[in-house]
């Protein structure tokens, strides 16, 4: 979870004991629940395979800085940032995307002599 506030708001979901809240299946599946939570998952989890600048520039025309801010809840300018739900979407459908790229890669690398 990224603050305190969310750890409260995680343990008087279905967590019943803080063993389950330290089970890293349990928190993943608990935050793959909530839209802008299972995109910081995704990220996290892909941080070593997508560059956050070349994806928020091809699919956002914003910097790095943006859509950091976004992905992890930062303020500024004492206003928390964070994707919307059209933003979350827009991420789906820009991870199919990408899906279909490398599926259409491994494609034509298969059908290479």
């Amino acid at each position: 979870m990224k603050d305190g506030g969310k750890f409260k708001e995680f343990m008087n979901k279905d967590i019943e004991t803080f063993e389950d809240f330290c089970n890293p299946e349990l928190r993943r599946a608990e935050q793959m629940k909530v839209k802008t939570e299972a995109v910081w998952v995704s990220f996290l989890e892909l941080r070593d395979i997508i560059n956050l600048s070349g994806f928020a520039k091809k699919y956002f025309n914003h910097t790095h800085a943006w859509f950091s801010q976004r992905l992890n809840e930062n303020r500024v300018n004492g206003k928390q940032q964070k994707f919307t739900s059209e933003d979350c979407d827009k991420i789906a459908s820009s991870f199919r995307s990408l899906a279909n790229q490398l599926t259409a890669y491994a494609d034509a690398i298969e059908k290479a002599e």
